[in-house]
């Protein structure tokens, strides 16, 4: 649900899907998205109830994620959260992470 939610998201706000779950080695990127003239990893989480998707965000997570995206070719990493709750849907973008 939360990649699906980010991407429509990110579509709604110019961007396009490339590709989705891309396999690199042992290492999994969530979306693959072209916005802006550019190619953009992005590393999508999801928390339910009072849990922030930020809070997935390590410095650890960030590293992987930015050695996966290098082995792609790619240089930029976005991070999108999604909170799920009973009141609702939020989705947090933070452009440019690592």
């Amino acid at each position: 649900l939360g990649e699906s939610v980010a991407a429509a998201f990110l579509v709604s706000r110019g961007a396009s899907i490339v590709d989705r779950n891309v396999h690199v080695g042992r290492g999994e990127v969530d979306l693959i998205v072209a916005f802006g003239g550019e190619r953009i990893v992005v590393e999508v989480k999801a928390a339910t109830g009072d849990h922030d998707p930020m809070l997935h965000l390590t410095e650890d997570k960030q590293a992987r994620v930015r050695t996966l995206a290098t082995r792609l070719g790619i240089r930029r990493v976005d991070y999108v959260g999604v909170s799920v709750s009973p009141g609702g849907m939020s989705v947090r973008w933070l452009p440019r992470v690592c």
